[in-house]
């Protein structure tokens, strides 16, 4: 929860360090695996996004990654533990916290006198800290953003809240939206000003650092290179796609932090110097058709998967050996795959080689 109390002794500052140090030499690697135990796949996508759009929203901070958010969502509501999270990231039943009337409840001694009618909280005398990252009306009322692109910004929403969340902990710095997360100091001060307790920081750190380790292992699992025969220029779009292993899927999104099935391809054979269409449906009409047994990297591959907007409503890209990449779907990170797969193999549409 975002806390307005003191901080108290600063004894774990130690161990901070030693927490944060260790992580340096993981985090970087931002990948991102197809799942984590106790995170909901649709949470584990918004945890990925927001930190990739961080530096979109405020080029200045440079350096959030997914486990640190994640560390602040299993601290915070155990990663919406006991609620359902649906595919466009709505949580019910809503996440509401202990009711901030002075008493100590939720750690917290200052009375928070109701500052939204009982909008958010359902409570029309205190405030409570509401949504899977514990915002307080007040705080959500100033730095609440839609992440989910639905024209609300909702507490209740993880698309929302996550990105607020990463948002705050950049703006709310006080020489303004300028922070390096991969700095120690930096990393900890913005942690202090979510949440004002040190022994919080110690704990997202800590939770943090695990998440770290698994998005390391997953960064080391993406494959580094195209094989098989191809042109030039498929190779080099092939090769852009992979480097993209591990961003999160994101509906409309054309990246650099996030990207869809069409967005993804567009901008792999937009780096290879060839300009596709922008969605799916016509990039199928746009270069040379192919049967599976002829593919080369770069090629695209289209798919029917019962998706609005027509068939084919997806688009993958073929980087050899049997693999394509693909950007899945909401809540989802790009991965390699196999194109022989059962789903896949059973609405596949057609192959076309761009260009």
């Amino acid at each position: 929860m975002i806390r307005l109390v003191a901080a108290s002794a600063g004894v774990l500052f130690f161990v901070l360090v030693v927490f944060i140090g260790a992580m340096e030499n993981s985090e970087h690697r931002t990948g991102l695996p197809q799942g984590v135990e106790g995170i909901p796949d649709v949470l584990l996508g918004a945890y990925a996004t927001a930190s990739a759009r961080l530096e979109e929203v405020h080029s200045g901070c440079t350096g959030l990654t997914w486990p640190v958010l994640a560390g602040i969502g299993r601290k915070e509501s155990e990663h919406a533990a006991g609620s359902r999270i649906s595919s466009n990231g709505d949580v019910d039943p809503a996440i509401i916290g202990p009711r901030l009337d002075g008493t100590g409840a939720g750690g917290n001694t200052t009375p928070h006198r109701d500052s939204d009618g009982g909008r958010w909280d359902g409570d029309t005398e205190y405030d409570r800290a509401v949504g899977p990252m514990q915002f307080v009306p007040t705080t959500w009322a100033e730095h609440g953003l839609d992440g989910s692109g639905n024209g609300v910004a909702d507490p209740h929403n993880v698309f929302d809240a996550t990105l607020s969340a990463a948002v705050y902990l950049c703006v709310s710095h006080p020489e303004g939206p300028r922070v390096d997360f991969t700095d120690d100091d930096q990393l900890q001060d913005a942690l202090l000003r979510y949440n004002r307790s040190r022994s919080y920081v110690g704990d997202v750190l800590g939770f943090a650092e695990e998440y770290a380790e698994i998005a390391s292992r997953a960064a080391a699992q993406v494959p580094v290179g195209v094989s098989g025969g191809s042109s030039e220029q498929g190779r080099a779009a092939a090769e852009w796609a992979l480097a993209q292993v591990g961003k999160p899927y994101l509906w409309g999104g054309t990246g650099p932090g996030a990207f869809d099935c069409s967005g993804l391809t567009l901008k792999a054979w937009e780096a290879a110097g060839v300009s596709l269409p922008r969605v799916t449906t016509d990039q199928v009409n746009t270069g040379t058709r192919v049967g599976l047994d002829q593919l080369q990297p770069g090629d695209l591959l289209f798919y029917d998967t019962g998706a609005p907007g027509g068939s084919p409503s997806h688009v993958t890209m073929y980087v050899g050996d049997g693999q394509m990449v693909n950007a899945p779907r909401t809540g989802q990170s790009i991965r390699v795959e196999a194109v022989e797969g059962d789903y896949y193999s059973s609405v596949f549409v057609a192959a076309v080689r761009p260009g």
